[in-house]
């Protein structure tokens, strides 16, 4: 029964190895990761990396300094993380003057390059 992950996560590896064989594919992949890390701050990699070490991982942790991947030790504090993480993806910040304001609802007199995340 051991093999059938490893076989699972062997597969896309592959695929991802020889997309960088071909100049197209690269672009594609690129943008594919960019679009997933605007959208859900994990880029495919990260994603592929949550799934296999069954723990959040994610660029933006190495990035400050924390470790890549984040075990939960218990299944209420993953319920926890994910509701919050719910409720940041419902709230829309915007930059103000020395400081960034949050709203339940989309500023409509907000500029789009004042919005945070």
């Amino acid at each position: 029964m051991r093999r059938k992950p490893l076989f699972a996560l062997t597969v896309p590896l592959m695929a991802f190895g020889l997309g960088a064989c071909d100049p197209a594919t690269q672009a594609m992949m690129a943008g594919a990761s960019l679009v997933s890390f605007v959208h859900t701050d994990k880029t495919l990699g990260d994603h592929m990396a949550t799934w296999a070490f069954d723990s959040d991982c994610s660029i933006l942790y190495a990035a400050d300094g924390e470790p890549y991947c984040q075990k939960f030790e218990t299944e209420e504090e993953r319920r926890a993380a994910e509701a919050e993480a719910a409720l940041q993806a419902q709230t829309h910040c915007y930059r103000t003057l020395g400081s960034i304001t949050c709203y339940r609802e989309p500023d409509s007199m907000a500029s789009s390059q004042a919005k945070v995340r």
